[in-house]
């Protein structure tokens, strides 16, 4: 059984139809299961309809000009860690899960002091809510913490032959992505910057997370796929 919560829209929406088998999609606008990840009895009711789990995709997720700093650290870095937990004892043999990181991660690398990822050590903690007070620097935070709980995960789910990714995307053609753009919050000015100087469309994420959750991806796990059309290679140089 796959699961992708998140998948009434955006990539989540364009990933459902390029998974293999049974599909759960879980989301708070609607799908089969109305799931808010950010509610452990929510949580609880969606995994009570899985026995087994062979990909778990988690796409759920606010931007910062969607969510106060608070609640971006909830939803995107807190509530995947939540998702994770919830469905550890369903993980065996051939399980994956892939996770939502984003660019601004890999823009920000470096820049965190030592007591911001501390605080990341344990994402399900409180006090990760406080990590910052600024939207824009929240969703950095958070993003950045989905990578370091990928790469624990990782490490833990080896043992029992499963897998944990994440996949970290530019500026989508999605609701969020286009929120995003007209914001004025910079992402018009990166996506000018990147090889193709365009947004991405979802399928182009969809495509890359439906790999990973295949068995041609069997022998990748505890780390990101940048996938944002050049713009970090750009910024970077």
């Amino acid at each position: 059984m796959n699961v992708v919560i998140g998948g009434a829209s955006g990539i989540g929406a364009a990933t459902v139809p390029l998974l293999t088998g049974p599909t759960i999609v879980a989301d708070l606008a609607g799908g089969d299961v109305v799931c808010d990840i950010t509610d452990p009895r929510s949580l609880e009711a969606l995994v009570a309809q899985v026995d087994e789990l062979d990909a778990l995709v988690i796409t759920a997720g606010v931007s910062p000009v969607q969510a106060d700093a608070r609640t971006v650290l909830d939803v995107d870095l807190r509530g995947v860690a939540n998702v994770l937990a919830a469905f550890d004892h369903l993980v065996a043999e051939g399980t994956v899960a892939v996770c939502i990181s984003s660019m601004a991660a890999h823009l920000t690398a470096g820049l965190f002091p030592d007591e911001t990822l501390g605080l990341l050590e344990d994402p399900t903690s409180e006090a990760v809510l406080t990590a910052s007070d600024d939207p824009g620097l929240a969703y950095a935070i958070a993003k950045t913490g989905v990578q370091m709980l990928v790469r624990r995960t990782a490490s833990e789910w080896g043992p029992r032959g499963a897998r944990c990714v994440s996949i970290s995307p530019g500026v989508i053609d999605t609701p969020m992505g286009r929120a995003e753009i007209e914001s004025g919050s910079g992402a018009a000015d990166l996506l000018a910057l990147g090889a193709f100087a365009r947004a991405g469309d979802p399928t182009e994420i969809a495509s890359v997370i439906a790999f990973l959750c295949s068995p041609a991806a069997s022998f990748i796990t505890g780390t990101d796929i940048l996938v944002d059309g050049g713009v970090v290679a750009a910024v970077k140089g």
